[in-house]
């Protein structure tokens, strides 16, 4: 039942990310303008690799590919909805001199979005999978500079799928930056997170040595 709930909570936060994204923008204090520029969906996406390791570290390799399957069937909904929702005759919006071109200005965007996203999640959630169960030191570090790396090559793809054309080449490249900063932040600041989610999920880190000194033991 909980692996079901992680999964569950990895299809809405690609749903929360995906909307945040396409509808706002923020300023991020450390970089000046127009290096600030950080996609509101950043902490919703982050936390899609927080719960994909919590299923990394406690269901084991084969768990990867059913995550990154996962992550893409939640795009593929979101656009199916999307468009099916824009075949739909439209009777009035709430603002009916603006709602149609608004709509139709979004939908176009999230295209891009999404595209960029799966892009970016399938090669990046591949590479953290494949990291994560390759390097055997200690969790928390492990976990911490595995989540950096990734981020950044997610950004970089993410970034660059979504935003070309739409930034400016400064304002692209500064968001790249800023967004690279920001998720360093939170990648370090969710360690916490990630333990409590192990320790909801049933590990300790006694228990963890426990089976370590276990199969180490002669005769097992």
């Amino acid at each position: 039942m909980r692996k079901e709930i992680l999964y569950a909570s990895i299809g809405a936060l690609f749903v929360s990310a995906q909307v945040l994204t396409a509808i706002r923008v923020e300023s991020f204090p450390l970089f000046p303008s127009p290096y600030d520029l950080v996609p509101a969906g950043v902490m919703a996406y982050l936390a899609i690799f927080v719960v994909a390791n919590i299923l990394n570290e406690k269901e084991g390799k084969k768990e990867g590919w059913k995550i990154i399957v996962a992550g893409l069937f939640a795009n593929m909904l979101f656009l199916l909805c999307m468009y099916l929702e824009l075949a739909l005759p439209e009777a009035r919006g709430v603002f009916p001199e603006h709602t149609s071109q608004t709509f139709a200005w979004l939908t176009s965007l999230e295209v891009r979005i999404v595209i960029g996203s799966m892009i970016a999640f399938v090669i990046a959630m591949y590479l953290n999978n494949y990291l994560y169960h390759r390097w055997k030191w200690n969790i928390w570090g492990r976990y911490a500079v595995i989540l950096i790396i990734v981020m950044t090559i997610d950004t970089v793809l993410f970034h660059t799928i979504a935003y070309a054309g739409i930034f400016s080449t400064e304002g692209l490249l500064g968001s790249i930056a800023s967004v690279t900063v920001f998720k360093i932040i939170l990648s370090i600041i969710t360690i916490p997170v990630f333990a409590m989610g192990l320790k909801v999920y049933g590990w300790t880190f006694f228990l963890e040595k426990e089976h370590e000194r276990a199969a180490e033991a002669p005769g097992v």
